[in-house]
């Protein structure tokens, strides 16, 4: 069991206002584990709760004070009743808790579980603190052949390797990648495994280039982007006017994965391109049952998640941290913040 009775977490409070506070440490509920957080990644979520204009605010499932996060890794140091998971177990978290009960879970589609709960967005705090606890189920092994650094970097591959299955990218595939962000980046990673050629379409130069050094056969700007060019198109960008590009430079029969999230409503996508080009249009929402895939991807060596990550900072350079993810001229987007490190 946990020695400690408090921890440092980092709660936002306002708008932009980041604090190392000290709260109680979790003890495991029936069904709990309680996991000392190794690392904790900063993604697009957490920088719009940062500057307080996002979704799961609007909504209420978040008020201030809030601890964020929701990619991390750690070690098992205590469980609740009915857990066996060892204490020592190394792990990496995962975002979505569904609840296993609901039609949808029952399904098998437990991403639209109609009671979900998300760690550092929805009902249960965030990770990036000390300690976090979590139902024993949502967490994945980590193999000791694989750094907790590396691992920390799951929760948004599962996107990405979900995009490129439901696409069923296959070795004469022409894929795009719309984006060089976090989520366009490791698109591109993993279509790389299999597909015939990856392009990547952006318009930060810096960011292109890193895409060009990541392995993007291409990098392109969205008017130098040729019509019905690629058999599959994954859009992680977020910009509104990506699902009308995309639809443009799918071919005949071109599948498309929606990863990025816009703010309000695209207008300009022509139903008529999609219906007269027989496209299949995929929304993605997470990856849930790729977990597993993905950890044993990252433990294989066949795709390095840590080329994308641009500082480990302590936990009081996360402010700084944050700022530095909205400046331009950056080349890899990740930001990870150490708490307990390896």
């Amino acid at each position: 069991m946990n020695a400690h009775t408090t921890m440092n977490a980092l709660q936002v409070r306002g708008k932009a206002d980041l604090v190392v506070s000290e709260l109680r440490v979790p003890e495991p509920k029936a069904g709990e584990i309680v996991v000392k957080t190794a690392f904790v990644g900063i993604c697009g979520t957490d920088l719009h709760l940062y500057h307080g204009n996002s979704f799961f605010l609007d909504q209420g499932f978040l008020s201030c004070p809030f601890v964020f996060g929701h990619e991390y890794t750690g070690t098992v140091v205590s469980v609740g009743e009915g857990v066996t998971t060892p204490v020592g177990t190394r792990v990496v978290g995962h975002c979505m808790v569904p609840c296993q009960k609901c039609d949808n879970c029952q399904r098998g589609r437990r991403n639209l579980c109609r009671d979900l709960k998300e760690v550092g967005l929805r009902y249960i705090q965030g990770a990036a603190a000390e300690y976090v606890a979590v139902p024993e189920y949502a967490v994945t092994v980590v193999p000791d052949s694989l750094s907790l650094k590396a691992a920390t970097l799951t929760e948004p591959t599962v996107t990405a390797y979900n995009a490129c299955e439901r696409t069923a990218v296959n070795k004469t595939d022409r894929v795009a990648v719309i984006g060089t962000g976090t989520l366009g980046l490791l698109s591109v990673l993993i279509a790389k495994l299999t597909a015939k050629s990856v392009d990547v379409i952006g318009v930060a130069e810096s960011e292109l280039e890193f895409a060009s050094e990541l392995g993007a056969d291409r990098v392109l700007r969205p008017d130098e982007a040729l019509a019905n060019s690629y058999d599959v198109v994954i859009e992680a960008s977020g910009v509104k006017s990506a699902l009308s590009l995309a639809v443009r430079v799918s071919d005949l029969g071109g599948r498309i994965a929606l990863i990025g999230l816009p703010s309000g409503s695209s207008t300009d996508l022509s139903q008529t391109e999609v219906a007269l080009k027989d496209i299949t249009v995929h929304g993605i929402l997470h990856g849930i049952d790729y977990y597993g895939a993905t950890v044993d991807l990252f433990a294989s060596g066949k795709v390095d998640p840590t080329k994308i990550v641009a500082q480990v900072g302590t936990v009081e350079q996360a402010a700084e941290m944050f700022g530095k993810m909205t400046m331009s001229g950056r080349r890899q987007p990740k930001f990870l913040i150490e708490f307990a490190g390896e």
